[in-house]
């Protein structure tokens, strides 16, 4: 605990960043992490071969794109920046070891901002919940990227901003929970629906508390979220993630998350890139982490 604190204080980030948690949420992972890596050994390796098996099914190898890149626990940089000429890495924030990473590569690029477009949608004064129904989502490259990578973000997308407008807007929890489900919604829609390239989503679904052999209670982290049919069931793979062993969370019990995995797979018209250059003109980018933009020069982390 006091490592994490120290950690906490000792790491630079925008005070935004801090209000609203996801430093917070980046340290406890990273020493969550750091406390079980032999429980989380089979799940990261699983998320690694099905983002392999996702590059090795793209057509062209021009630009990939991670959304929820986080520590890169997950994320097989090498083998992306091997095989595509871009490979934008898109969080709230990127940790020092994350940008210590993505310097190694000479083609990968780190944005940060918000991917809900909730952010850009209070800064104009519209705030979420009730009679307004959460925005599009604003995924950098959602058009002309060969490949996109949701890795493990769909189920936190929404708790910091639920957390923020139950205090300040004082949205109740119902508004709370169905702004949530319109969020994931929109990501999965997005991936599954919008976007002209490969699309890999990984995401747990459900969370369990376990003594022994035993479930002793199970919660369903993406209520009322269709995920739509891929072209192949091979596509659609689940296993269990051991993602707090005891004492963790609880001196004797477990907690289990399910996870699955869907592919899509489309052709890439060239007419998505108009300019030729691989980049969305909407989509500002640099190697010390630059705000990707939804075309107003909103970066989505302004404080609201």
């Amino acid at each position: 605990m006091l490592a994490q604190l120290f950690r906490y204080w000792t790491t630079f980030a925008p005070e935004r960043v801090r209000k609203f948690g996801y430093l917070k949420q980046l340290i406890g992972l990273e020493f969550l992490y750091k406390r079980n890596e032999h429980a989380w050994d089979d799940h990261v390796m699983s998320c690694r071969e099905f983002i392999v098996d996702a590059i090795n099914k793209c057509p062209n190898h021009g630009t990939a794109v991670v959304l929820g890149s986080g520590l890169l626990l997950e994320v097989p940089l090498r083998s992306l920046a091997d095989r595509f000429d871009r490979v934008y890495l898109v969080d709230m924030f990127h940790m020092p070891q994350v940008r210590v990473e993505a310097k190694k590569h000479f083609n990968v690029r780190l944005l940060y901002g918000d991917i809900t477009g909730i952010f850009a949608m209070m800064k104009e004064g519209d705030y979420p919940g009730g009679p307004f129904p959460a925005p599009e989502p604003r995924i950098p490259h959602l058009k002309d990227a060969d490949l996109i990578i949701s890795a493990n973000v769909l189920t936190h997308l929404s708790q910091p901003i639920c957390e923020h407008l139950g205090e300040t807007r004082h949205l109740t929890e119902f508004d709370q929970d169905r702004l949530t489900t319109q969020i994931m919604e929109a990501h999965v829609d997005a991936l599954a629906n919008s976007a002209t390239g490969v699309c890999a989503l990984i995401t747990d679904t459900e969370r369990f508390e376990l003594g022994g052999d035993r479930v002793l209670s199970r919660k369903d982290l993406v209520t009322g979220v269709k995920f739509p049919d891929t072209a192949s069931r091979a596509h659609n793979l689940e296993w269990q993630w051991l993602k707090a062993p005891a004492p963790e969370e609880h001196p004797t019990h477990d907690i289990e998350h399910t996870v699955i995995t869907r592919l899509y797979e489309r052709f890439i018209p060239e007419e998505a890139d108009p300019d030729g250059d691989g980049l969305d003109d909407d989509a500002l980018d640099d190697d010390d982490g630059e705000a990707f933009s939804g075309g107003s020069g909103d970066d989505g982390l302004e404080d609201v």
